[in-house]
């Protein structure tokens, strides 16, 4: 009997939590099924605006809430001045929006307790350049709940559900990422029944240096759904022990607003037009300081706040200056602070139609650390004159230590560009490579030691130092298609010069000579389709879905300044950054190359196989090169051949490894890279790196014919 009844009681006890967890249930299938057709109606809805143009109202409020000496560095993280505690400022802009995805901001009005410079401006820019149906935004920087694959990285829940004022069901949805990333967001989603579109978005993430929470409302005339009405943005940056908040309030005013009703309209610019140029910008060079009140009560939807009216009547500080020049007066105040930008920041000055930049003594993107080369640190300078009809004549020096290495590199470049929708220039470049030895040079010796008992590696050969002179013109022919031809001549001596070695005079002679090349160089590199935007008479490319090809072909000369070269030199190249879905990329870089008609000595000096000796931004990607591979093998043969790949994504291990630290990491990457050369048939690199705005760091193992040679580490900083 006793049996029987606790038989019953757990059945009554089962039941009744099946009782329980079905609404549960059926609220997450709901849920689910709700998103599934807002994801749906999405493709269609992001392609149906064709463009817009409205008049925003800006409110900004910033408030430094905790600070320290460091600070002072801190305008190199986030849009901050240091000298202004709380400060409160308005802003009118004319917004325009094209798609796809492209918008145009020009600031007509601004006023403040404290006038914000461009920085400032453009911190709230990048968060109202949100298309809501999109699959990503802030320049896919985000994944959004809306993409096609959004139940890979989301989970959904219906919370509850209201009536709008017109009778229509609003669904509240709650989503939230799998895992934690800056590549993802939390937040809630209001969705309206029967349409499926969004009539608010509260989200919040963190975005560079940020925290930040954001909500938009959208119109509920059929005419504007998908049109923002008002935002509101709250941001907070914490970094080296300082804290700084900022509040943002907008309000849309539309005067225009176009949409294609049908296919064929969806998305006015065409896939022929490659021209991108009026499809993105921001201006404030005209922006008017408009102290009229009137004015600005007018503009207001809501209210200045007690606080707000008090930072108005309290200030000082508005004085009719353009918003650059406030930072100026900032640093002519400030001799300490000028001091930390001088080292640290690069400098830029602009006088008339002359330009100058200056890398910064001590600025860390300037400085580098891998394994071959230790630290390297870098000086840039870069002087440009422009001219009325946009050519420009540029001076570029630069000067750089490796310290493993001990070795000092020099580069001085002239450009003159007198073509510039043509992305013509001539340029003059004259400076010193990396320290090798010659390959001819090995065979030739190797073949005078055939009946000696010395060899080749007994010699302890030392390394010839290089110094170059090259002259080039290059133009595009056409869209994408670009021609390149030039000079150049090399002239290589031995770093010691030793006479007292056991050989013939003839190897006594080849190492210890000096040698010279004269070389003219053909190149073209053809990518197709390539998309560009044009600021006035300028060009400048920006993407394309194809590869870009390359062909590079030299022949030395010899008797020209004791020129003794006299052979041939063909390289070809292969590179394209294929997208395999939202926020991932394959990138890769096939190339090679081989030396003919050798009928002289000759150093090895590949243009697309060769040596990096300083840090190149994160746009690099710290790919496309063998970052342990020994510089002997660079100039040790004739021919080679190279892979490089790179897949990326913010999803690869540290989501699973270590929750905590991926909501840190922008970006994980892995690399893989092979080699072939006769003196080195088979040499591979594998490599995994992380990053975000800050740093970014990358291991590698190398191994030769599948055999573990070495271990190294990559470094740089990104934020200066």
């Amino acid at each position: 009997m006793r049996k029987t009844i606790y038989i019953l009681f757990a059945i009554l006890f089962l039941y009744s939590i099946g009782m329980e967890a079905k609404p549960e249930e059926e609220r997450e299938y709901k849920a689910d099924s709700i998103m599934s057709l807002v994801i749906e109606y999405a493709a269609k809805y992001r392609k149906l605006l064709v463009s817009s143009e409205a008049e925003m109202y800006i409110k900004g409020r910033t408030q430094i809430l905790e600070k320290n000496v460091l600070i002072r560095f801190a305008h190199h993280l986030f849009p901050v001045d240091q000298r202004v505690q709380d400060m409160v400022f308005e802003m009118v802009c004319r917004s325009k929006f094209e798609a796809p995805n492209a918008f145009f901001h020009d600031f007509k009005a601004i006023n403040g307790s404290h006038i914000p410079n461009r920085q400032k401006q453009q911190e709230i820019l990048n968060f109202l350049n949100l298309n809501i149906y999109a699959s990503t935004a802030f320049d896919e920087e985000i994944l959004m709940p809306t993409a096609k694959n959004a139940f890979r990285y989301y989970n959904f829940r219906l919370m509850d559900m209201e009536t709008s004022p017109q009778g229509t069901k609003i669904y509240r949805i709650r989503f939230m990422p799998h895992h934690l990333s800056q590549k993802l967001i939390t937040g809630y989603l209001y969705i309206t029944d029967g349409s499926w579109t969004i009539a608010r978005i509260e989200l919040s993430g963190r975005y560079y240096f940020s925290d930040f929470l954001l909500t938009m409302t959208y119109g509920q005339d059929p005419t504007r759904f998908n049109l923002p009405a008002t935002a509101d943005l709250s941001l907070t940056y914490r970094m080296l022990g300082n804290a700084v908040s900022s509040t943002y309030h907008s309000k849309y005013a539309y005067t225009s607003v176009e949409w294609a009703w049908d296919d064929t309209m969806a998305g006015r610019r065409k896939d022929s037009e490659l021209n991108l140029s009026r499809h993105y910008g921001h201006s404030s060079d005209s922006v008017v300081i408009q102290y009229d009140s009137i004015y600005w009560k007018q503009m207001r939807d809501l209210p200045l706040s007690t606080e707000e009216q008090a930072l108005y009547a309290q200030s000082t500080d508005v004085k009719r200056h353009t918003p650059d020049s406030v930072a100026s007066i900032s640093t002519r105040h400030n001799p300490y602070l000028a001091f930390t930008e001088l080292i640290t920041n690069p400098i830029s000055r602009d006088f008339k139609n002359t330009y100058i930049r200056y890398s910064g003594i001590l600025n860390p993107s300037q400085v580098g650390y891998s394994r071959n080369n230790g630290l390297s640190f870098l000086q840039r300078l870069r002087i440009q004159k422009h001219y009325k009809n946009e050519t420009r004549l540029s001076f570029a020096p630069e000067l750089g230590i490796v310290s493993k290495r001990k070795e000092v590199f020099f580069k001085a470049e002239g450009l003159w560009e007198y073509w510039p929708e043509r992305l013509a220039s001539l340029r003059l470049l004259i400076g010193n490579g990396n320290q090798s030895y010659s390959f001819g040079m090995m065979q030739e010796i190797n073949n005078q030691l055939a009946d000696s008992s010395f060899k080749a590696e007994d010699l302890n050969l030392q390394y010839f130092r290089h110094y170059y002179i090259d002259i080039s013109n290059r133009m595009d022919l056409f869209n994408g298609f670009r021609l390149t031809a030039g000079v150049t001549y090399n002239r290589r001596n031995p770093v010691t010069r030793r006479f007292d070695i056991g050989v013939g005079d003839e190897v006594k002679e080849i190492i210890n000579s000096d040698y010279h090349d004269f070389t003219s160089t053909v190149g073209i590199s053809y990518t197709p389709r390539y998309y560009y935007r044009m600021n006035g008479r300028r060009k400048t490319y920006i993407y394309s879905h194809y590869p870009t090809l390359s062909v590079e072909f030299a022949k030395a000369y010899p008797h020209i300044w004791n020129s003794e070269g006299d052979y041939g030199r063909i390289e070809a190249d292969v590179q394209q950054s294929i997208s395999l879905g939202l926020l991932q990329r394959l990138n890769y870089h096939v190339s090679a190359g081989l030396y003919l008609s050798k009928t002289s000595s000759y150093f090895t000096d590949f243009r697309y196989f060769t040596r990096r000796n300083f840090p190149d931004t994160w746009d690099d990607q710290i790919g496309g090169v063998f970052n342990l591979l020994g510089r002997e093998w660079f100039y040790a043969s004739d021919q080679y051949a190279q892979i490089h790949l790179m897949y990326q994504s913010p999803f690869i291990l540290l989501h699973v490894l270590e929750k905590e630290a991926s909501k840190y990491v922008f970006s994980e990457r892995l690399y893989f890279s092979q080699l072939w050369t006769p003196a080195l048939p088979s040499y591979t690199e594998v490599g995994y790196g992380i990053g975000n705005h800050i740093f970014n760091i990358a291991l590698f193992a190398g191994f030769s014919r599948l055999t573990y040679q070495s271990i190294g580490v990559k470094f740089a900083f990104e934020i200066f």
